[in-house]
């Protein structure tokens, strides 16, 4: 019993129980993570969040867009691409790319993950890759990976041209919109030009599509295929439609496999983000220094076509070789419930 003494209250000490608030395994809390729900109902959600997420976010975003470019909310909701293509609205794309990497791909995947796992920044991959010289390993693979997207380019352009000629005509026009779009925001006059290209061309892109395409997607769908190589191809399939271009759709489908395969076996989405980010940052020098046009459908000669069979034979080994190296399996990746949560023990005070 308590003691008064001297107008103070003495309590006799008496062990107490004190237990973590961290999900124990097994218990209700911890059940409640999305990624203890099956991956097609996982999807469902993380469509639903990314829509309502991507309405407020992108309303949100015209109107400070319209605001700092002294435009009404009308007329930036008005534009079509044809308008973004013009110079002196070069200002609002910008805006809206950066609206779209917030709206689109980065709030939506980082609630999905604190929703579905109890890391959830570890559940996206956010972590060093499992051997420092995977890194190594798979910047040399994204170099290669240049040439193998660009060969992939020409195979398309030349299935695109084996297509009837009606097809071949509404290709060509709804590229059209995206060209113009591209030319606006890649047209750079210096230095600072450059590198904000870059920020909004290589690296949003780069970080937004990672954490949304292979640090959720691409989970989700080996889940659903309940092996990894299914997953990797059908998440690429999807990372190059939702692009609706046409004329680059195997080039980026083969891009997103390989990014995929680079995060898979590294065990690091950072892996995946920086090759993604040096990828887009080359094409943006490229075109800088007026090394490559990007809108160019140039024949390509002999050589360039033999240099792409050779980049693709050497991104197949550097990959194979990360596949054997790596410690990646389904079974790590997607262990049971009680197999991925740190459970507290009640720890004992006196």
């Amino acid at each position: 019993m308590p003691e008064l003494n001297g107008g103070c209250l003495i309590s006799h000490s008496f062990p107490v129980q004190r237990y973590s608030l961290k999900p124990v395994a097994g218990s209700p809390f911890m059940l409640t993570y999305l990624r203890n729900k099956p991956p097609w109902i996982q999807l469902l959600i993380f469509g639903g969040l990314t829509a309502m997420i991507a309405v407020l976010t992108l309303n949100t975003g015209a109107i400070i867009v319209a605001r700092l470019n002294g435009l009404t909310i009308n007329q930036v909701g008005s534009m079509s691409a044809a308008d973004y293509a013009r110079p002196e609205l070069v200002g609002v794309l910008k805006g809206m790319l950066i609206t779209q990497f917030f709206g689109i791909f980065f709030l939506p995947s980082l609630v999905f993950s604190y929703l579905t796992d109890p890391h959830p920044l570890r559940y996206l991959g956010l972590k060093a890759p499992q051997k420092s010289y995977f890194l190594v390993i798979s910047l040399f693979t994204i170099l290669a990976a240049y040439f193998t997207v660009e060969l992939f380019f020409v195979i398309n352009d030349a299935m695109i041209h084996r297509l009837p000629k009606s097809m071949q005509i509404w290709v060509s026009g709804s590229e059209t919109s995206a060209n113009g779009m591209l030319d606006n925001v890649l047209s750079m006059k210096n230095l600072k030009d450059l590198l904000i290209t870059i920020f909004l061309v290589g690296a949003l892109p780069a970080i937004g599509e990672e954490l949304f395409f292979r640090g959720v997607i691409q989970k989700i769908f080996i889940q659903i295929f309940k092996r990894a190589w299914p997953g990797i191809i059908f998440t690429g399939f999807l990372f190059s439609a939702i692009h609706m271009q046409f004329e680059g759709f195997l080039a980026r489908m083969a891009l997103g496999i390989i990014l995929g395969a680079l995060y898979w076996y590294s065990g690091s989405l950072l892996t995946s983000m920086l090759c993604h980010c040096i990828f887009n940052s080359i094409s943006i020098l490229l075109t800088y220094y007026k090394l490559a046009d990007p809108k160019s459908k140039e024949t390509a000669s002999p050589a360039f076509i033999l240099i792409g069979l050779f980049s693709l034979i050497l991104i197949i080994f550097l990959i194979n070789y990360l596949r054997k190296k790596s410690s990646v399996t389904y079974a790590t990746e997607f262990p049971p419930p009680e197999e991925f949560t740190t459970a507290g023990q009640p720890d004992q005070e006196v």
